[in-house]
């Protein structure tokens, strides 16, 4: 074999990669249009490469989903099923096994459809033992971006809230839960005030848990807020990442968040029962919550509002909340995000593109890249292992196994 090859080999194999939050191995059975994957990786950040439509997003989509919730897409369970021989009864579930290492040791996490006659939902499981999925959070963190991301935060105030309350799951496992329960009851209270025989006792216990769980779901979002600007304060002033991302701040505005400024939440929680209570009467009444709170995103230096810049601006300002709280994740909490970036070099300049590489390639967990092309990763600062998707579903019938680029 030529010296020069032999070289570059000792060199590539050398290289100390700094990956401590990682998938050993990641497998897809009836997921969208993978019928069987089986990728087995190392402790390096991964390119995923390949046409359009050949499945580069379902393979992150997929990861996505071993967090709670419906995945980077938000889709429903059903819609995951790969539609191939789906009359066959093996082929009516889809699932999604990962082994997972980190400083806190190795697991197996799994997810995926369960029936149950006419009643379908999703199962998780860690170590081979059912677990609930808010019970997957404590075990590793998953942040991503997506070109679609940008285009749903600018469509509505609700999916400014989602986004952040996406982010505040990493701080607290629960919330989430919170967030569905809170829903749930105001659902529930709401079936009440219109039937003609109303069980006040009832109503009383509904209230009494959602204006308690208002507070939670609100002080949580303050804390992650809280974090991220001591995090501004302390490490990312004057820092590389600022220098070429924008520095961003997040407001959250309501009139509950205003008093948990000022009031004890135990004050808090009675003043949002007493206008549950009043609102019974008057369905017009409006009722401060978690639901209502307004999510305001600044860039710091010229205070421009995330709503009013330009496409490009926006894409860099959610690049810099997503690496910023991984960030946070990994020096305040040692839970470093795995990042799933979905197409998120393309339209990004030189400067941007370096930039992001160098503070993806430090970051302490896997991140997975998609492109249609590898070339634009030529000069990623460190080992990257560039996954060509077409050729292992054409050539190796979906297995991968971990080799040094293209050596």
């Amino acid at each position: 074999m030529n010296n020069n090859i032999l070289s570059l080999r000792e060199n590539i194999l050398n290289i100390k990669d700094n990956k401590n939050f990682y998938f050993k191995k990641v497998s897809l059975k009836n997921f969208r249009n993978h019928r069987n994957l089986n990728l087995n990786l190392k402790n390096s950040s991964i390119l995923i490469y390949g046409g359009n439509g050949s499945g580069k997003t379902n393979i992150l989509e997929a990861i996505s989903l071993l967090n709670q919730g419906k995945g980077l897409r938000k889709a429903n369970i059903e819609n995951f099923l790969n539609q191939e021989n789906i009359n066959d009864n093996e082929n009516k579930t889809w699932g999604i096994n990962v082994d997972f290492v980190s400083p806190n040791g190795r697991f197996n996490i799994g997810t995926g459809l369960k029936k149950n006659g006419f009643n379908k939902s999703r199962i998780a499981k860690i170590n081979s033992d059912y677990t609930s999925l808010s019970s997957l959070s404590k075990i590793l963190n998953i942040s991503w971006i997506t070109p679609q991301l940008c285009v749903l935060i600018l469509s509505s105030m609700s999916e400014k809230r989602r986004f952040i309350d996406r982010l505040t799951i990493s701080i607290d496992s629960l919330h989430l839960n919170r967030v569905y329960r809170y829903d749930k009851l105001f659902r529930q209270r709401n079936k009440i005030l219109i039937q003609p025989n109303i069980d006040k006792t009832w109503l009383d216990t509904i209230e009494t848990q959602i204006s308690e769980l208002s507070i939670s779901i609100i002080a949580r979002r303050l804390d992650l807020l809280e974090e991220l600007e001591n995090l501004y304060n302390f490490e990312l002033k004057n820092n590389y990442l600022t220098k070429y991302f924008p520095s961003v701040r997040i407001n959250v505005n309501g009139k509950l968040e205003k008093l948990l400024k000022e009031k004890p939440a135990v004050e808090v929680e009675d003043y949002v029962k007493l206008e549950l209570k009043k609102s019974r009467s008057d369905n017009e009444l409006f009722v401060s919550g978690p639901n209502n709170s307004v999510i305001e995103i600044f860039n710091r230096i010229d205070n421009k509002n995330l709503d009013s810049s330009s496409t490009g601006e926006q894409k860099l300002m959610l690049i810099s909340i997503i690496l910023s709280h991984a960030r946070l994740l990994n020096d305040k909490f040692n839970m470093a995000p795995i990042l799933l970036l979905d197409d998120i070099i393309e339209h990004l300049d030189k400067k941007h593109r370096k930039a992001l590489f160098l503070e993806v390639s430090r970051h302490s967990a896997q991140s997975w890249f998609t492109s249609t092309s590898k070339d634009a990763f030529s000069e990623y600062p460190s080992f990257i292992d560039k996954i060509n998707l077409q050729e292992i579903k054409e050539n190796f019938n979906g297995n991968y196994y971990f080799r040094y680029g293209d050596i």
